[in-house]
C-alpha cells in the first residue's frame, strides 16, 4: 500500500485534473467561499429573527441551550441548572416555534453557564449575535497565535487564511449553529503556542478544555506517556481551580446533577436507535454505527480495537519524543487530529480543532531548507483540499448513505502528520 504522502503529488494532480490553478485563481475561489459563508451566517440571523429554522438548526442554532443555562443561574436556584424539564420549558418559551419533540440537552460543565450569565441578560437574538461575534474573535485570535512564520508559507498565507475562515465546521456549525468550539480552539491554540517555551502556562491553557472533557481523551494521557511533567504541573492546579469555581457556581447538588447528565448523555450515544442525529458525529464508534446499521456490539467492538491500537501507537511515539523538536510538533498535530476520531463522541462542530493540526503541519512542510518539500507540500495541500470539501459534504452523505467520510479524512490527516514526524526524526538523526 502506498504511503499517504504519495497518494497526492503535483504531477498526479496535473494528470487527473489538468493544469493546476494558480494562487490567484485559488484565492478568488476562497474569497467566493468566504462570501457565501458570510451570506449563510447572515441568513441564519435573519431566519432566527423570524423564528424559523435554518440549515437544519433551530432558530439561533444550539445557542438557546447556553442562553437558557445562563438564564437559570440568573433567575433560579443554581442546583436546577441540569433540570431537564426546566431547560425544556425555558427553551420552548424562548423559541415558541421550536418543535415540541425537540429539546437541547445541556451537558457542558457548570463553569460554562457562568460565562453566559451576562449574555442571558439581553434579548435572545441580540445575545446570539454577540456570541457569533465572540466566537469569530476567538477563532481569529487562535489563528493569529498559530500562524506559521516565514516567507515560504507567506506565498499561500492569505489563501490559507481565507480557507480557514470559510471552513464549514467553524462558519456553519460554530457561528451559525451557535456552538462553543471556538472556546476550545482558542484554549488549544494557546496551549500549542506556549507548550515549548512556557509549558506550565500551556498546561493551564489545556485545562480550559475541561469544559468538554472528551477533548482531552488523548491529549491528557499522552502528556503522561511523554513525561511532560511541567505541562501537567500547570494542568493540575488549573483543573482544580475550575472544579472549585464549578462548585461555587452550582453547589454540591449541581455538580452531582452534572455528572448524572453526563451519564444520561452517554446512554443517549450508546442507545440503538439513538435519539441523537448520528450524521452529525465523526468519531470512530459513530462511523461504524452508521456503516453497520443495527449492529451496536459489532460497531463498538471494531471502534474499541482501532482506538486501542491508535492509543498504544501514540503512547509509544510520545514516550520516545523530545519536546521542542519538529518531530514533537508534528506528533502534537497527529494527536489532535486523532482525538477527533478515536473518541467517545465528537460532533462535527468540534472538528474545527483540525485547523490546529493543519497549521502545525504547514509550519513543518514550509520550513526553510527542508529536504523533500515538493512531495511533502503536494501531499499536504492535497489532503487539505480533501478536508475542506469533505467538511461541506459529509453530513448530507452520512444522512443519505450512512457513510461518514470526514472520519476517514481526519484519520488520514493524523496518519500524514505521523509520517511527516517520522521523516523529521530521520532527517534530524
Amino acid at each position: 500500500m502506498a504511503p499517504l504522502g504519495t497518494l497526492w503529488s503535483p504531477d498526479k494532480a496535473r494528470a487527473i485534473f489538468g493544469p493546476v490553478p494558480g494562487t490567484r485563481e485559488i484565492r478568488l475561489a476562497c474569497w467566493a467561499a468566504l462570501l457565501v459563508t458570510i451570506l449563510l451566517v447572515a441568513l441564519s440571523m435573519v431566519y432566527s429573527a423570524a423564528g424559523r429554522p435554518f440549515l437544519g438548526h433551530p432558530p439561533c442554532g444550539d445557542y438557546v441551550q447556553f442562553y437558557a443555562a445562563g438564564k437559570i443561574l440568573n433567575e433560579y436556584p443554581p442546583a436546577r441548572l441540569y433540570d431537564q424539564a426546566l431547560q425544556y420549558r425555558l427553551q420552548h418559551t424562548l423559541l415558541p416555534e421550536m418543535r415540541a419533540d425537540l429539546s437541547l440537552v445541556y451537558v457542558n460543565s457548570p463553569i460554562v453557564s457562568v460565562l453566559f450569565r451576562p449574555l442571558a441578560r439581553v434579548p435572545l437574538l441580540w445575545s446570539y449575535g454577540l456570541w457569533v461575534a465572540i466566537s469569530a474573535l476567538l477563532y481569529v485570535a487562535g489563528l493569529r497565535l498559530l500562524w506559521p512564520p516565514g516567507q515560504e508559507f507567506g506565498a499561500v498565507s492569505r489563501t490559507a487564511f481565507l480557507a480557514c475562515l470559510a471552513f464549514s465546521p467553524f462558519a456553519i456549525e460554530c457561528c451559525a449553529g451557535g456552538q462553543l468550539s471556538a472556546v476550545g480552539f482558542f484554549a488549544l491554540a494557546l496551549c500549542t503556542r506556549w507548550r515549548v517555551r512556557y509549558p506550565i502556562a500551556a498546561g493551564a491553557a489545556l485545562a480550559l478544555c475541561l469544559y468538554k472533557p472528551t477533548l482531552l481523551v488523548l491529549l491528557a494521557p499522552m502528556l503522561i506517556a511523554g513525561r511532560r511533567f511541567r505541562m501537567l504541573l500547570g494542568f493540575a492546579p488549573a483543573a482544580a481551580a475550575l472544579a472549585v469555581l464549578s462548585l461555587a457556581a452550582v453547589g454540591y447538588d449541581g455538580c452531582l446533577a452534572y455528572l448524572r447528565t453526563l451519564r444520561l448523555f452517554a446512554e443517549f450515544t450508546a442507545r440503538d436507535p439513538s435519539p441523537l442525529p448520528l450524521f452529525k458525529f465523526v468519531d470512530i464508534r459513530t462511523f461504524f454505527r452508521l456503516l453497520l446499521g443495527g449492529h451496536p456490539a459489532s460497531s463498538a467492538g471494531a471502534a474499541l480495537i482501532l482506538a486501542g491500537a491508535a492509543f498504544a501507537y501514540l503512547a509509544v511515539r510520545w514516550a520516545r519524543s523530545r519536546p521542542g523538536t519538529q518531530t514533537d510538533a508534528l506528533l502534537w498535530a497527529a494527536t489532535i487530529a486523532w482525538t477527533l476520531v478515536f473518541n467517545l463522541y465528537v460532533p462535527i462542530y468540534d472538528t474545527v480543532l483540525i485547523v490546529i493540526s493543519a497549521l502545525a503541519m504547514a509550519g513543518a512542510v514550509y520550513a526553510p531548507r527542508r529536504e523533500g518539500t515538493e512531495s511533502e507540500r503536494g501531499a499536504f495541500l492535497g489532503w487539505m483540499l480533501v478536508l475542506y470539501v469533505a467538511a461541506w459534504v459529509t453530513q448530507p452523505l452520512a444522512s443519505f448513505a450512512h457513510f461518514q467520510v470526514l472520519t476517514l479524512v481526519l484519520a488520514a490527516i493524523g496518519a500524514l502528520a505521523l509520517r511527516l514526524s517520522r521523516q523529521a526524526k530521520s532527517a534530524a538523526a
